[in-house]
């Protein structure tokens, strides 16, 4: 990018491509189609837990995109009041354009939300805060998240973390691959910075002690394994581009669980301590 072009610039621009190119597609802002069924099912998995369907009257999707997952969501819980709010004015004026009863849109920041205190019972994200492109304003996020949150209230998190994406690479260059960049656009979460910054507001709950054993999707590593095979496995068997998606290949192994710890993106429930 040149200089002089800010933070906010950088977000807008790519999100108008993204915008202009999918509309209101599933694949927005994802092209990789398993990654983002992953995804959509790991967050119906958590607002199919029965601690979180008790609470979840009010819930807010910060970052909708073009509003995809929170339809999916409204339809499927008609009982509870979706709100979706979004950065880009190009990925919100195709949200509008959805008609869901119990659902509604604007744009906003999450570095400074619209809300009152304490007036929002969930809270979820699916690669929002990684586009706050510097650790003080993602530090601005997750504090006005915890404000919003009544005491008690769950933010489910599906964002980008450095300690699965460095794997990831090491994997690759132990197999004479080359390292993936970052996304210009991103900027990945540090697992102990982040785990330090919200002790002292949140719990980081584990799945298991909310009722779920067995479903996978739930576990921090949920997309480990499909990491490992789509971004390693694949192109080392097929000297391709890493970033070639939805191939046949990848589709075969998609029904994997999730091992080790491959993947930057990554599912953390976080409970509002106070």
């Amino acid at each position: 990018m040149s200089q002089g072009v800010s933070n906010d610039e950088i977000i807008q621009s790519h999100y108008k491509i993204q915008a202009e190119k999918h509309k209101d597609s599933s694949t927005s802002t994802m092209e990789d189609i398993i990654i983002r069924q992953k995804e959509l099912e790991s967050i119906f998995s958590f607002f199919n837990l029965r601690e979180v369907r008790v609470v979840a009257s009010k819930v807010l999707e910060i970052g909708c995109g073009n509003g995809y997952t929170l339809q999916q969501l409204a339809e499927a819980y008609p009982h509870a009041s979706f709100h979706g709010l979004d950065f880009s004015h190009d990925l919100l004026a195709i949200a509008e354009k959805r008609n869901i009863s119990n659902g509604s849109f604007s744009q906003g920041d999450v570095r400074k939300l619209a809300f009152d205190d304490a007036s929002v019972d969930v809270v979820y994200t699916e690669r929002c805060l990684i586009n706050l492109l510097s650790w003080e304003d993602q530090q601005k996020g997750l504090a006005e998240i915890h404000r919003v949150l009544k005491k008690g209230g769950f933010y489910f998190m599906v964002e980008s973390f450095t300690d699965g994406f460095d794997n990831l690479n090491k994997a690759r260059n132990e197999l004479g691959l080359g390292s993936i960049p970052v996304a210009h656009h991103n900027l990945y979460f540090n697992k102990e910075s982040f785990k330090e910054f919200v002790k002292p507001l949140f719990s980081i709950v584990n799945p298991s002690s909310l009722g779920n054993i067995e479903n996978t999707a739930l576990q921090s590593n949920f997309l480990s394994s499909h990491y490992f095979s789509a971004r390693v496995l694949h192109p080392l068997l097929t000297k391709g581009d890493p970033n070639l998606k939805n191939t046949e290949l990848v589709k075969f192994f998609s029904f994997l669980p999730p091992s080790g710890n491959y993947a930057p993106i990554q599912a953390h429930i976080l409970q509002k301590k106070h």
